[in-house]
């Protein structure tokens, strides 16, 4: 695909040197992913998205932990990316962004998928039969054809290409139309009041959840309510690239932000926790007020994580660099792991924060000691990383 006209009468601005702290970011975000699905097995009563095994020792913290790490990871994940598929985008042109994104994103999530679906079923047969509670069906889409936790690679994937073709074709054919658009989105993300419009247009996205929870789906057909929810947050990172800047405004007042953050959250759980045993379409009030409360929420942890990371992280890091680097690998191969190893402590007695530290621990040092002897500087560290790095930790790069 040729490379389209400029969206404005004036010269091009230079892409921005790459931000560190927003590489950091991503990878925290996926990291989590290992402390998410690890806590899993030690919340008790799961309400949805069952999961296989249940451990003796569970407790409503790691319920509580689940959710808050729920409510503001994949949506800070889809911020950052739709920051870097624009840079991507400016840099390089709609065909060639779209090939990369096919090649880093769309390989690794087929082969993936071929690699770990059997896997994570033993892993899931398994925990199950050292539950101590009845387990549910697992997956979310209950079917052959379930993503499992790599659905966020194919939601990305159909983000990317709509907002980049959807960019191409307006450059190409309204230039005027397209300059106009973005000078509205440089001004707007500009003022005070665009926090209470991204909540307004985010709690209409959640509250056709069918869950009292912003919903995951790993089927080949997500439904538009999903993407329409997580498609909030990538075009605001693809906007605050387009606009020239990079989230630095929001260094300032990050923990404020972190701390209302928690306390919409606390909110938010106050007012569904009641109704978890009910369908949302049994209390709609409750849910609709919820939705809101959580849409707050998520923008507040959103937004001060950004500045966060951007106040303290902004510096080239070689340990940072290295884990950005291995955290697409650890999360990608994590999910059998972390099925699996819970159910290993079954039998031992001791507390559940000591044994769910013990199962990711594990989890963390199996991904990671195999990336760095088997993936690093091979053909599948080129293909997840964009090239083969030395195998050398970081101290010594």
């Amino acid at each position: 695909m040729p490379e389209e006209p400029p969206a404005s009468g004036s010269p091009p601005r230079p892409a921005p040197a790459r931000i560190h702290s927003l590489d950091a970011l991503r990878a925290v975000m996926m990291l989590l992913g290992l402390v998410l699905h690890t806590a899993l097995s030690y919340v008790p009563e799961l309400s949805s998205g069952g999961w296989p095994y249940q451990d003796r020792q569970a407790s409503v913290w790691f319920g509580w932990l689940v959710s808050l790490i729920h409510t503001f990871r994949m949506p800070a994940f889809f911020a950052v990316a739709g920051f870097f598929a624009s840079f991507l985008v400016a840099r390089r042109g709609t065909g060639a962004f779209l090939r990369h994104r096919l090649n880093r994103i769309g390989v690794p999530l087929v082969g993936g998928w071929i690699l770990l679906f059997p896997l994570t079923a033993v892993a899931w047969v398994f925990a199950a039969s050292r539950s101590a509670a009845p387990p549910a069906a697992p997956g979310s889409a209950g079917g052959v054809m379930d993503l499992i936790h790599l659905w966020f690679l194919y939601h990305l994937l159909i983000l990317s290409a709509a907002v980049a073709l959807f960019r191409s074709g307006f450059v190409r054919w309204w230039p005027a139309g397209a300059a106009r658009l973005t000078g509205i989105a440089r001004n707007a993300l500009g003022r005070r009041w665009v926090f209470p419009a991204l909540v307004m247009v985010t709690a209409l996205t959640l509250i056709p959840m069918e869950a009292w929870e912003l919903e995951t789906d790993g089927s080949l057909l997500p439904p538009v309510r999903l993407l329409a929810a997580y498609g909030v947050f990538f075009v605001f990172g693809w906007l605050e690239h387009g606009r020239g800047g990079g989230f630095g405004h929001l260094r300032d007042r990050c923990l404020l932000r972190l701390g209302g953050g928690l306390f919409f959250h606390t909110l938010y759980l106050a007012v569904v926790a009641p109704h978890f045993g009910m369908a949302p379409a049994e209390a709609r009030v409750a849910h609709g007020a919820g939705m809101v409360l959580l849409a707050v929420s998520m923008w507040l942890f959103v937004l001060g994580f950004l500045g966060l990371f951007r106040r303290w992280l902004d510096a080239l890091s070689p340990g940072w660099r290295y884990l950005s680097d291995a955290s697409y690998w650890m999360y990608l191969v994590h999910l059998p792991l972390t099925v699996a190893l819970p159910p290993l402590l079954a039998g031992w007695d001791a507390p559940g924060l000591i044994k769910f530290a013990l199962a990711l621990g594990a989890a963390c040092a199996i991904t990671l000691v195999t990336y760095h002897y088997g993936v690093r500087s091979t053909w599948v560290g080129k293909r997840l990383n964009g090239r083969r790095y030395p195998r050398a930790f970081p101290g010594r790069a």
